[in-house]
């Protein structure tokens, strides 16, 4: 591929700036599902946020079981390893790369879901190359949730384990045959309820934090307790390099504090977590992440998604989602209703959620933030992050801003019915300095903020957004900034049958410098030399621009003209050497943005230019259409004094 960066810049004057671009507002980089060029079909709903490897390339995992990657910046996600091929197919936690020096390579581990009255699933760890291929078996697991640490040259995880109340395990991973070894097995929790092991983190300390579910039951089902006073489960700490010596419980969770994710089985009747395989949001886990004031900061929500039906087959044969677990919310008596059947079918207290504070010294526990629904937000759940201005940052499944109705690109916006608004999610941060708690234990200040709401359609000022719905917590990059994913949404389309079909989910980038996040237009042509009569990819991205116009390309192929603001096309020109440019408008000064790539065909010879110019990839102005032809013109001259050299 032979692609050219041109920098409009020093050739004209500067645009007037319109409106700085929001710091917190996200940028989407690719909404999976639809019909798309080869080598990037069948990437669905991302399960966890996506991580920012060493070669600046974004990986994550899907609900179809794939590893997927796309580049940092508006594109299509890419198939990377279907991982059903080691027979896997639950996951709850992403991709976690080794960063030491002459390392890079990638660890994932999942389990098998072999029937709903199998006691245990069997599970793997798996190593993969630094950029995510050649996946093979590093040690055999127990139904592991997913979450791994790595800590030097040891890798930490947790899994069941043979007793299934859960089990902290580490790997060698420089050893010449890495095996599994037990740094702590969990006992079985209040009355017997079962463990279930949750979100971990390496703290500054050394030390491993984590929490754990205790398994309380489907709500309203017969013998699940609902006092505000029972026990939900834990926050704990524990000295990998002691083990069992050094767990120490930090805190008990009660129903009234919130619940902790869980999926189990037991006795004769499955219960499952997750609303469907779709979405899987029972994969989600309940968030940690190390304050910089001392404390741990972690998330309670709902603990099952389920609940017993209201159908005459009884409980036990037809559990149905709560409507939180789809960010559908219906209030009434302060409970919920699911569609036309009669409320309540949430039995605690704490119907949305919150987020809690303990300290890493274990003698202080606070609930910092009871989520309120609606525009307040709901069910926070997935990992949270500590950015760089030294706020807390964390997403929630449902509430946030009200968004509804399909709005297709081109047809008119019309308003949806009252009863058709629902809430996307949202994401959240807490300013750990500003909290106040005073000596009865009563917060003064949360320093909690919502700071955006996901819309997937319309809202009610008539703004059309696709950001997806559903988030499932936060990354950080190597870069600063934070990476997310969304359950589903990302907007439609048409199929060979015109059958309009909505996309299956959005990965999208926060950054907290508005600098950070400039208009930017990418053409690629794949490959970049072909024969006569040969075919080549030619792809187009925008990030904050549109209006864009294609110019160049041979006549007949196709590219000149209008064009929308992402898209392929696949072109077969004439031999010589072709220019393909694209301009756009950008949204964030009004100035104009573009790229241009070049494709040779029939001149196996051609020699790279290696000069490389930035082409108004940025702030810049407003430059006339005779300056963009002009470049054009200027590159291929010098791909011809190239060519005599």
């Amino acid at each position: 591929m032979r692609r050219f960066g041109l920098c409009l810049l020093s050739f004209c004057a500067f645009a007037l700036a319109g409106p700085p671009a929001s710091a917190l507002e996200p940028t989407i980089l690719a909404a999976n599902g639809g019909p798309k060029p080869d080598g990037y079909e069948g990437v669905g709903a991302p399960r966890v946020p996506p991580l920012l490897a060493r070669n600046g390339r974004l990986y994550g995992i899907d609900a179809y079981d794939n590893i997927f990657s796309l580049e940092n910046y508006v594109n299509h996600s890419r198939q990377v390893v279907q991982l059903t091929e080691f027979g896997l197919e639950a996951f709850s936690g992403g991709l976690v790369q080794d960063h030491r020096d002459g390392k890079g390579e990638m660890y994932v581990a999942g389990f098998r879901v072999a029937g709903p009255f199998d006691e245990l699933d069997t599970g793997r760890l798996l190593r993969l190359d630094f950029d995510g291929s050649h996946p093979r078996a590093l040690v055999e697991l127990l139904e592991p949730n997913g979450i791994l640490v790595i800590d030097d040259d040891h890798l930490y995880g947790l899994d069941k384990g043979p007793e299934g109340n859960g089990r902290l395990f580490t790997v060698n991973l420089d050893a010449a045959q890495p095996a599994l070894e037990t740094v702590h097995t969990f006992s079985a929790g209040p009355q017997g309820q079962r463990q279930y092991p949750n979100g971990m983190i390496l703290g500054s300390d050394g030390w491993l934090y984590g929490v754990s579910a205790y398994v309380r039951g489907v709500p309203y089902a017969p013998g699940t307790p609902s006092s505000p006073a029972t026990p939900t489960g834990t926050v704990y700490r524990i000295d990998p390099r002691q083990g069992t010596a050094s767990f120490e419980v930090l805190h008990t969770f009660v129903l009234d504090d919130g619940e902790i994710p869980w999926q189990t089985r037991y006795g004769e009747t499955y219960h499952r977590n997750a609303v469907d395989g779709a979405n899987s949001i029972g994969y989600t886990l309940s968030g940690l992440v190390e304050g910089p004031d001392g404390y741990v900061y972690g998330n309670l929500s709902l603990g099952i998604c389920t609940t017993p039906g209201t159908q005459e087959e009884g409980w036990s044969h037809f559990l149905e989602a709560l409507p939180l677990c789809h960010g559908q919310e219906v209030a009434a008596d302060d409970q919920l209703k699911w569609y036309a059947s009669d409320p309540p079918h949430y039995d605690g207290p704490n119907l949305h959620g919150s987020v809690y504070r303990v300290a890493m010294s274990g003698d202080d526990f606070a609930i910092v933030h009871r989520f309120s629904g609606g525009d307040g937000g709901s069910q926070p759940r997935g990992p949270m992050v500590l950015a760089g201005d030294g706020n807390i940052y964390g997403t929630t499944y449902a509430g946030g801003r009200l968004s509804g109705g399909r709005a297709l690109p081109g047809e008119p916006v019309e308003p949806p019915a009252d009863d058709e608004w629902g809430y996307g999610g949202a994401i959240y941060r807490i300013n750990p300095d500003q909290i106040r708690i005073n000596e009865s234990g009563q917060v003064e200040d949360d320093g909690f903020e919502l700071v955006y709401g996901f819309v997937d359609g319309v809202d009610k000022q008539g703004n059309v957004r696709y950001d997806g719905r559903g988030p499932v917590g936060l990354s950080l990059g190597l870069d600063g900034r934070m990476y997310g994913g969304n359950l589903s949404g990302g907007g439609y389309f048409s199929t060979s049958g015109s059958k309009v079909l909505s996309r299956t989910g959005t990965l999208y980038r926060l950054s907290l410098n508005p600098d950070d996040e400039q208009s930017r237009v990418t053409v690629t042509i794949t490959p970049g030399e072909i024969e006569e009569g040969g075919t080549a990819l030619l792809e187009w991205s925008t990030v904050d621009a549109s209006n864009c116009t294609a110019s160049g390309g041979n006549d007949g192929d196709g590219w000149a003209g209008a064009k929308d603001d992402s898209g392929f096309l696949r072109v077969s020109p004439e031999p010589g050497t072709h220019y393909y440019t694209l301009t756009c408008e950008s949204t964030l000064t009004g100035g104009q943005v573009g790229d241009v790539a070049s494709l040779g065909v029939g001149a196996p010879d051609r020699e790279t230019d290696e000069q490389v110019l930035e082409y108004g990839n940025g702030s810049g102005g407003s430059p006339s259409w005779w300056l963009l032809a002009g470049l054009g013109v200027l590159l291929a001259a010098r791909s011809k004094r190239s060519g005599r050299r």
